[in-house]
């Protein structure tokens, strides 16, 4: 100040050869002091420009992170392109900094960002890959008029989606919209496959040694194999590609064992050598590739983390295929359209390819159905294993998986079962009684991480939020002293159950992945100066700061999508009509075949049945008919049941009594005990 006077930050940054006035400032500590000033001051001065936008201080510190010194340039001339780029932005909150630069309401440039943001935001919650011309138009049109109130021509609309095809931002087939990404992808699909393909039978042994090899096979493991599980294992020696599909029960991973013990002998492989094996298996989540490994004994990875994967980006950056004469893909349902692109783009027209997976299960999160749809695909040597195999004499959870898959409720469905049981309840009684049901199963012995909540929705009274806070406080309750960080949806305590949200090669975790918090660290001890929390993930131990933390949330409940390639020794299931919106068939079967032990259904019957008989529309997908060799199916809009309550008998119930009301009528510790029995 002294040296400077008044504003020295300014002058400083405008005069840094006066700090050679400054006795015992060496020259190499002024440079870094004048380096650290302008990158501190430029921040602040950004920020402080991004807050007179209107942009919150978090979406502030995101943006800048992303762009870093070209954030005012893109924020001020491109400021459509925070919908893409930055996380919490929404288009509407892009178009009111957009009107604050005078970009007017019938700008091109907004017509363009509104009919691109639609047309994906659309894909991705349909799961659809394109959409029809006229719903695309009348979408974005809602979208930009309710953005800024005004009225608009939608003829100016139709124009900048003609300019958008011709310059080919988006692409269209007829009257079908697509975003790029989506059209390339599905593209690649087909075009890798047929590749695949051509080249027909890559190893051509004697079929009289493939099956000397089964038999060996089945000696060695111990198994004794159905002719359709022998067929099954003979084609996909012998087929460049091959799918197996088959529901809980069926023998699927029996099989793989039975490939892959077959495979490794007529090639003179030595599967005690696994550094070496030219077989690389893969999965979708880091649960199911453990998983995978667990059940086969060999190696297995997520298939992002065997693409070099960072994130959801492409993979144009390999300089190779994939290592591997064989690969193994199981979970395969759960790979959605962009995902199966970039795996099938980097095999080796030379490798052989086995997809596994349960097309009855949810398909994948993101645009697609990938599996259903290659099962459609006659060129594509497949079998589907239908027996049930794995199933003891007091195992019923396989039976009615198998049951709901085909459309039934079974007329036993709420009588009590060796490893499931059920209870009717409402809305507004499912958290107390989750909350008894898991104190009963800690108290017979049962470990409190063997216990997973599956639920439709995250809000709501049976919602997963509200289940989490309740499974927190009963698990892992918040000791006195103990430090605790207070996020915008939940606390985190140490010893907390989460879940990734995202892929992360580079840590090696990835999305779905269940880790504990084991150490939290105030923000005034750390290098970045925000509060951490490090989770293991079983062995691997990640930091994350709070500016991350949208990574990971509570995982006491979770969603039944994200519980997809798992498998929980204990599962609660908890179905109302309060999610008559999210009920079908396939989301009830996918969160049935979670359960490994024991299964606990919770709710209406009626939701149940609803759910059942609720088959959904089918998603909106090119991939069939780009192979030509097939019809496309029929589009299925399912008719679901009835929505009205069942009658009921009248009475007259005030909110005072009501109240009163136990949410565990009729249901005594007894029956709740009888569920995990003795545990002794």
């Amino acid at each position: 100040m002294d040296l400077y006077g008044d504003e020295t930050i300014d002058k400083i940054l405008a005069e840094p050869e006066k700090l050679k006035e400054i006795t015992g400032l060496s020259a190499k500590n002024r440079e870094a002091f004048v380096a650290k000033l302008q990158l501190n001051y430029g921040t602040e001065l950004v920020l402080a420009k991004l807050a007179a936008y209107g942009i919150p201080n978090k979406l502030a510190f995101q943006i800048q992170e992303t762009y870093k010194e070209e954030t005012l340039e893109i924020v001020e001339h491109y400021p459509y392109r925070l919908v893409e780029d930055i996380q919490g932005i929404g288009f509407k909150i892009a178009d009111q900094l957009a009107q604050q630069l005078g970009i007017e309401s019938d700008a091109p440039e907004r017509f363009r960002a509104g009919l691109i943001h639609t047309l994906l935001t659309q894909c991705m919650e349909t799961g659809d890959t394109y959409l029809e011309a006229r719903d695309l138009l009348a979408r974005t049109i809602e979208l930009l008029e309710s953005s800024r109130q005004v009225e608009l021509d939608p003829s100016l609309v139709a124009d900048e989606l003609a300019h958008l095809i011709e310059e080919d931002k988006v692409q269209n087939v007829e009257t079908k919209i697509f975003e790029n990404s989506l059209f390339f992808a599905e593209e690649g699909i087909r075009s890798n496959l047929v590749r695949l393909l051509e080249k027909g039978r890559q190893d051509r042994f004697k079929d009289e040694k493939i099956l000397n090899a089964i038999s060996q096979a089945e000696d060695d493991l111990g198994i004794h194999y159905d002719q359709i599980q022998k067929q099954a294992i003979f084609d996909a020696i012998t087929q460049k590609v091959f799918i197996l599909t088959g529901g809980p029960g069926t023998g699927k991973t029996t099989v793989i064992n039975g490939i892959i013990a077959v495979y490794s002998q007529i090639r003179g492989l030595d599967l005690k050598k696994k550094a070496d094996l030219p077989i690389l298996l893969a999965a979708p989540t880091g649960r199911a590739a453990r998983r995978m490994n667990e059940l086969t004994g060999l190696p297995s990875a997520t298939i992002h983390r065997h693409l070099g994967m960072t994130g959801d980006d492409d993979t144009s950056h390999l300089d190779d295929y994939l290592d591997a004469d064989f690969i193994i893909v199981d979970e395969f349902s759960m790979v959605d359209t962009w995902l199966a692109n970039q795996l099938l783009s980097n095999i080796s027209s030379n490798t052989k390819l086995l997809l596994v997976g349960d097309a009855e299960q949810l398909p994948s999160v993101s645009p697609g159905q990938v599996l259903a749809d290659l099962l459609q695909i006659p060129s594509i040597p497949q079998t589907k294993l239908e027996k049930i195999y794995r199933q003891s004499q007091d195992s019923t959870i396989v039976t009615l998986a198998s049951q709901i898959q085909k459309g039934l409720l079974p007329e036993d469905f709420t009588e009590k079962k060796a490893d499931r049981s059920y209870f009717e309840a409402r809305n507004e009684h499912i958290p107390p009684m989750i909350e008894r049901i898991t104190s009963a199963a800690i108290r017979s012995g049962i470990p409190a991480q063997d216990v997973q909540v599956l639920a439709p929705m995250y809000r709501g009274q049976a919602g997963i939020d509200q289940i989490n806070s309740l499974m927190q406080n009963l698990i892992n309750p918040v000791e006195k002293d103990q430090l605790t960080f207070e996020a915008p949806d939940c606390q985190y305590r140490q010893g907390d159950r989460v879940i990734h949200l995202v892929n992360d090669a580079e840590s090696n975790v990835f999305n779905g992945d269940l880790g504990y918090i084991v150490d939290l660290l105030p923000a005034k001890y750390t290098d970045s100066k925000q509060d951490e929390l490090t989770i293991n993930f079983d062995g691997n131990e990640i930091s994350y700061q709070r500016s991350e933390w949208y990574k990971i949330r509570l995982a006491y409940a979770m969603s039944i999508h994200k519980s997809q390639g798992s498998e929980f020794p204990v599962v609660i299931l908890p179905i109302t009509r309060s999610s008559h919106r999210m009920l079908q068939r396939n989301l009830v079967y996918t969160a049935i075949t979670r359960a490994k032990s024991k299964l606990i259904l919770l709710g209406e019957k009626s939701a149940f049945d609803y759910a059942v008989k609720n088959t959904g529309t089918a998603r909106k997908t090119y991939l069939i008919e780009r192979f030509g060799d097939v019809e496309p199916p029929q589009e299925i809009i399912h008719n679901p049941v009835d929505n009205s309550e069942p009658p009921v008998e009248n009475y007259i119930l005030t909110e005072e009594n009501f109240q009163k009301i136990d949410p565990m009528i009729g249901i005594t510790e007894e029956d709740i005990h009888s569920i995990f029995g003795d545990g002794n």
